[in-house]
């Protein structure tokens, strides 16, 4: 009876402080809602197309469980403004063309969360013209918004994703079917098969076959990852899968057959019974193709591999340069390396020879083999490229250090620039709470806060590295990461007019930073990828869940109008749930 009536006693005294608690928590519900209908007007006055689009999907978003029937007006109002932004003279059509896609992508995406049929409904008003210039958009911008849609959903509906990559089939195969079919092989092998197959069978039922689609879907079955990078032949995009990015196989050998099949009667139609006399892109395709095969068929119809042989010394007068030149053998990726670095080395003209140097160090870079990577970078001639190329290595070979469990010396004696300094303060703070010793970790990030702060010269980056920062104090100290949003507020409110190319967008979601090195006109994009911490409007939501009203506050100190109302979004976004 004792028993009963202590539990009784605090039973009822947790109920006595849980109720204050909801009634608070209500409270900021109640806010949250009042801020984001006050947003719909604002919004919808903004001059500028682009950022009425984002930001009214932004709202639609965080509205939709609270009210549907505003949230789908929100989204159908933010496509239709995609339509209204022009082309800038500055800029060209294809730089809005590609403004307009990532934003429709985005609208459509945040849509098929909440309802599919909604976003199906707005791809609907979308033309099925192709983009016949860029081979990444093989397939017509409605069907690519399907597909990257279908990527989202397959967590959560994989049936209906399936269904919606299978419908888009007959149009074209993409990078994001390849996409797909990889996310599902994680989760289910023999759904994904035969989602092949069927990607397969469409791809041969076109006439004629398309040989770009056949490499790409043979990087189901040969790599791990997508890897396949386009190049020209006679002026055109091609697929362009390079000795060593076939590594391995993945696929089941009865699949692989049954590609090799497919591919030898296709490329053998093109070679021998042409509707018409081959062009140089026709020929230099196949060749291409065979090239990129052969090693498979050897290892797996050899009979067929002598036949391959002879249709690419039937091809050879006809090719163009540079498909014509070609080492007879494979060779190893360190024959390949090694013969690469001689080239360099041996070539005369001192760009030419810079640049070289600048593929090799890439191309290391994108193993992971940074080491190696720097020893090449420390041969480039140009100064800046060889600077801000080591720069990029440095930052890389110190993330790895860190997370085995190596401490940096003084981050700035490595002369990285403001991005990757703060990365690496990140990565060791982080290092640091999980050992629990939180008070070094919170003097490490105070001082480069600090150091960001005072930037004068970096001012695109010094938001992208403070959200990175306070993301990080966040985990240390909420309270401590809220006192400081001042300076966050004035950083994104003191942006440059004009910001650099390659600075990073503020509404975009930061995964990766660019640094494109240039030799002369030859540019390489290197990208560093983030952690989730350098994610703003992540970082504003976290913090507005420990206080909501200090946070909120503070985002209404934004003068950008489009930033303002995008962070006021991502904290109300916070307490909604």
């Amino acid at each position: 009876m004792t028993t009963l009536l202590s539990t009784a006693v605090v039973l009822a005294l947790s109920l006595a402080w849980e109720e204050p608690f909801q009634e608070e928590r209500q409270q900021y519900r109640d806010r949250a809602i009042v801020e984001l209908r006050a947003l719909v007007e604002t919004v919808r006055r903004f001059r500028s197309s682009e950022a009425q689009a984002r930001v009214q999907a932004k709202l639609a978003d965080a509205l939709w469980a609270v009210d549907e029937p505003l949230a789908r007006q929100l989204f159908e109002e933010a496509f239709t403004a995609t339509s209204r932004i022009e082309d800038d003279p500055k800029e060209g059509s294809h730089a809005v063309r590609e403004q307009r896609y990532r934003l429709r992508q985005e609208i459509v995406r945040r849509a098929a969360r909440h309802d599919p049929a909604l976003a199906r409904q707005l791809l609907a008003r979308l033309s099925e013209e192709r983009d016949l210039v860029d081979p990444l958009r093989p397939v017509s911008e409605r069907a690519r918004h399907r597909l990257v849609s279908a990527l989202d959903l397959l967590r959560e509906n994989p049936e209906q994703a399936i269904r919606m990559v299978s419908e888009s089939l007959d149009e074209g195969i993409s990078d994001v079917t390849l996409a797909f079919l990889g996310e599902l092989r994680k989760r289910d092998v023999q759904q994904a098969d035969r989602l092949f197959e069927r990607a397969l069978r469409s791809a041969v039922r076109r006439a004629p076959p398309n040989l770009n689609e056949l490499l790409l879907l043979g990087s189901y079955l040969f790599t791990e990852g997508m890897r396949i990078s386009f190049s020209t032949i006679a002026g055109r995009p091609a697929m362009n899968v390079t000795p060593g990015l076939f590594a391995r196989e993945v696929g089941s050998p009865r699949l692989i057959r049954l590609y090799l099949d497919v591919v030898f009667n296709v490329i053998a139609l093109a070679a021998f019974a042409p509707a018409h006399p081959l062009t140089p892109y026709e020929s230099g395709l196949i060749a291409a193709a065979i090239r990129q095969l052969l090693p498979f068929y050897e290892r797996h119809e050899p009979e067929r591999a002598l036949f391959l042989l002879g249709v690419l010394s039937q091809l050879a007068p006809r090719l163009p340069e540079p498909i014509r030149v070609q080492e007879e053998t494979p060779l190893s990726e360190s024959e390949q390396l090694t013969a690469a670095l001689e080239r360099a080395r041996k070539e005369t003209h001192p760009e030419r020879r810079d640049r070289q140097y600048l593929q090799i160090a890439y191309a290391l870079y994108t193993q992971e083999k940074y080491e190696a990577a720097r020893e090449v970078a420390e041969k480039i001639g140009d100064p800046e490229a060889r600077r801000k190329t080591i720069s990029i290595l440095e930052t890389a070979l110190w993330r790895d250090r860190i997370a085995r469990g190596i401490e940096p010396p003084d981050v700035r004696s490595l002369r990285l620039d403001l991005v990757q300094e703060s990365l690496l303060i990140v990565e060791w703070a982080m290092a640091l709470l999980q050992k629990t010793r939180t008070d070094e970790a919170k003097l490490l990030l105070h001082g480069q806060i600090a150091r960001v702060l005072a930037e004068r010269r970096e001012r695109e980056f010094q938001w992208l590295a403070l959200a990175g920062l306070l993301g990080a104090m966040r985990r240390a100290d909420a309270e401590e990461a809220l006192s400081l949003l001042a300076g966050l507020v004035r950083a994104l409110d003191r942006l440059p007019r004009t910001p650099l190319p390659e600075a990073p967008r503020i509404e975009d979601e930061q995964t990766h930073v660019l640094y494109p090195i240039s030799i002369g006109a030859y540019r390489i994009p290197f990208l560093i990828p983030l952690r989730e911490e350098f994610r703003l409007e992540k970082v504003v939501e976290e913090l507005a869940r420990a206080n909501f009203e200090t946070t909120l506050g503070w985002m209404h100190q934004i003068q950008t109008e489009d930033v303002r109302a995008s962070l006021i979004i991502a904290a109300c976004r916070a307490v909604l749930g």
